[in-house]
């Protein structure tokens, strides 16, 4: 995940294991898309009387990866399950930890947490 994050998904061979990992551990039974986004954003500094200052103190580059089922042949639906890396901890990127999405908390889905590591 740092590997993809640091290259900003441009590198087609990490990107392609990534997917093969995704396809070999999550498993079901319909069609499914791996949708990996990348993007920066500045977080604004704040002044000691908790008033958004207008430079940004720090650039938190980030990923989310949603996986959804299909509901058309190229249309993805609502996700069931994805992450955000790093996470988003303390009005900064956090290295150490991953914010992971259920769609449903009652039947999470343990292939993700399984992938990441934490399962």
């Amino acid at each position: 995940l740092m590997a993809m994050n640091e290259c900003g998904l441009k590198n087609d061979a990490l990107m392609d294991t990534f997917y093969d990992l995704v396809m070999e551990k999550y498993h079901k039974n319909a069609a499914y898309a791996i949708l990996v986004f990348h993007d920066r954003y500045d977080i604004p500094a704040k002044g000691s009387d908790g008033e958004r200052q207008w430079e940004s103190e720090e650039v938190f580059e980030y990923m989310i990866c949603a996986i959804c089922p299909m509901t058309g042949e190229y249309e993805p639906g609502k996700p069931e399950c994805g992450f955000l890396f790093p996470a988003f901890t303390d009005r900064s990127g956090d290295q150490n930890h991953i914010n992971i999405f259920q769609a449903d908390a009652d039947r999470p889905h343990r292939e993700l947490l399984e992938l990441l590591g934490l399962g």
